[in-house]
């Protein structure tokens, strides 16, 4: 088998599926989007064609919340990364990375477990500590309660069994002059607990075009940058590397695999509703054809998506 041309990583959104209901999120989650999902057999074939004729190196596991995909959390979640094992190699060009995008209330120890050897980075999502702030935002749910007390847990359990750690939170109308008061109390709280975090990545509130959801938490391009500004001083000399991931950004690097096997681009001047999508990847027999198909940006896509090592 002849190895692709060029190497990338992508960014997956496994699964449609949440167990909780952040007030910021957007979910193609009605009963028949999530019945158009591509069942676990079908997800094993893209990850092999994503390695094998797209050229992907790298993937990013998201949701929704990917480990409760199928019909028996976290059971399908646990064979789908013996599949995915296949593609792990002590050959960088070989390997295929994985990070996985959690909210951490299905990953006890033998999901951790399961991980060992598969999973190269978790990251998990910290938007403040109140849980008033939490269930007001939706990240308290139902049985799922204490999300900050529970997300520390997860932590030390990832970081004993050697899985690198980071933070995500997204920064909108209702934290953006709060969290940045929270953030030496959070880092010392995973430290303290036995986590260490390596990374932490600061979204700005992205519109999907959705005036309600807008409303109640778009943040301007200034507030962002005091937020920056102000989380930059507090945690400037602190172990984990920062990054601030603003709307432009976001748009740019847009490309994102659907749960149902295609995926979602932006030409310039799309908003989220105007952005295009593939066909189901595994039509394509290569990015080239991929390209050739559609009119992605290809110098934005390299930028952002090409790995080069």
């Amino acid at each position: 088998m002849s190895k692709p041309q060029a190497f990338y990583k992508g960014y997956w959104m496994v699964t449609n599926r949440c167990n909780l209901n952040c007030s910021y999120c957007v979910l193609e989650d009605a009963p028949f989007q999530l019945k158009a999902e591509l069942n676990l057999e079908a997800k094993k074939e893209l990850v092999s064609h994503l390695y094998e004729k797209l050229g992907f190196r790298r993937l990013t596991l998201s949701g929704g919340e990917v480990i409760i995909f199928g019909s028996h959390p976290p059971f399908d979640f646990i064979e789908f990364l013996q599949h995915i094992k296949k593609f792990k190699s002590s050959n960088p060009e070989d390997n295929l990375e994985i990070e996985l995008y959690t909210n951490g209330t299905y990953l006890k120890e033998n999901v951790a477990e399961a991980m060992k050897g598969v999973v190269d980075t978790i990251a998990v999502t910290i938007d403040g500590v109140q849980n008033d702030f939490l269930s007001q935002l939706g990240r308290n749910h139902k049985r799922h309660n204490n999300y900050f007390q529970n997300i520390s847990e997860v932590c030390k359990i990832l970081t004993k069994n050697n899985i690198e750690l980071k933070l995500h939170s997204v920064v909108c109308s209702k934290n953006y002059k709060t969290l940045p008061d929270e953030l030496s109390y959070i880092l010392n709280s995973l430290e303290e607990a036995g986590a260490e975090i390596s990374y932490w990545k600061f979204f700005q509130y992205m519109s999907y075009d959705d005036a309600d959801k807008d409303n109640a938490h778009k943040i301007s391009a200034d507030d962002y940058r005091i937020f920056k500004e102000r989380t930059q001083e507090i945690l400037g000399d602190r172990k984990p590397k920062l990054h601030f991931k603003d709307n432009k950004e976001m748009n740019d690097s847009l490309f994102n695999i659907l749960s149902y096997g295609n995926a979602q681009y932006m030409r310039d001047g799309d908003t989220w509703t105007t952005s295009k999508r593939t066909e189901d990847l595994r039509t394509y027999s290569s990015m080239q054809d991929l390209f050739a198909r559609h009119d992605i940006n290809q110098d934005r896509f390299r930028q952002f998506h090409e790995i080069h090592r």
